[in-house]
């Protein structure tokens, strides 16, 4: 099954506020629904609530190769809207994953349904990405379910990995310098001092981080973080990231 297509916007508009709460000044800008989705796509305010900072850049890229070499838990969206199923085959229609996203991640509490303004813009925006055959097919996305301890690897490669994976949220390793928001934990160490050793055992303390990564809040772990699945980040390249950060 096909996604569901939703009606286009041929028009949007986005309001500006200019300065302070309480400014008289409003500015608004005429602009097409491509560019209102374009917008919408960097911006972590389509959530509704003051307590959200992610957006769905944070996770995706728009075009395979936009991020460089960052290791983004999300597919590239170029074909999307052509894809027959998303998150692994869980859900079949766009506008349900994209409800996933918000709900999970964003802590937005309604659904987008398909004659929101927004949900039209977004979905003009993912159709005018420029994308081949390939872009349009199902993206492998295995879940791990079933935790796995890794074995220890390369803490060299580990602190590459947090770089590329971790550290636009997370900020820099031990310090938190950087990171998105004060409520993601500087890496290891905050995690490490939320489970102290006495409560948690040291395996007890290495698998909070296995079930945060693997698991995340879309398969239950709760916080917003989402999954990093077999395809995104492999065993090998977790237990290199365990090891950085001197988790026995």
């Amino acid at each position: 099954m096909r996604a569901t297509p939703f009606a286009l916007a041929a028009l949007a508009c986005a309001a500006l506020l200019c300065g302070c709460t309480g400014d008289p000044e409003t500015k608004v800008v005429d602009a097409t629904a491509v560019e209102h989705g374009a917008a919408l796509f960097r911006d972590p305010s389509i959530a509704g609530t003051r307590f959200n900072r992610y957006a769905c850049s944070t996770c995706h890229e728009a075009v395979a190769g936009d991020a460089g070499d960052a290791m983004l838990p999300g597919a590239p969206l170029a074909g999307a809207v052509e894809r027959p199923h998303y998150w692994g085959g869980q859900e079949v229609d766009l506008l349900g994953a994209i409800n996933h996203c918000l709900y999970f991640f964003m802590t937005k509490d309604l659904p987008w349904t398909a004659d929101e303004p927004a949900a039209q813009a977004i979905y003009a925006y993912l159709e005018s990405l420029p994308s081949d055959g390939d872009a349009a097919e199902a993206v492998s996305f295995t879940p791990v379910y079933t935790l796995r301890d890794p074995s220890p690897g390369d803490p060299g490669k580990g602190e590459l990995i947090h770089e590329r994976a971790c550290a636009s949220c997370h900020g820099r390793a031990r310090s938190g310098e950087g990171r998105l928001v004060e409520r993601a934990p500087a890496l290891p160490d905050q995690t490490l001092e939320e489970h102290p050793l006495g409560e948690y055992t040291e395996l007890e303390r290495r698998m909070v981080f296995v079930e945060k990564v693997r698991h995340g809040a879309f398969i239950g772990y709760g916080g917003q973080m989402p999954p990093f699945s077999a395809e995104v980040l492999s065993d090998e390249e977790f237990g290199d990231l365990l090891s950085f950060y001197e988790l026995p």
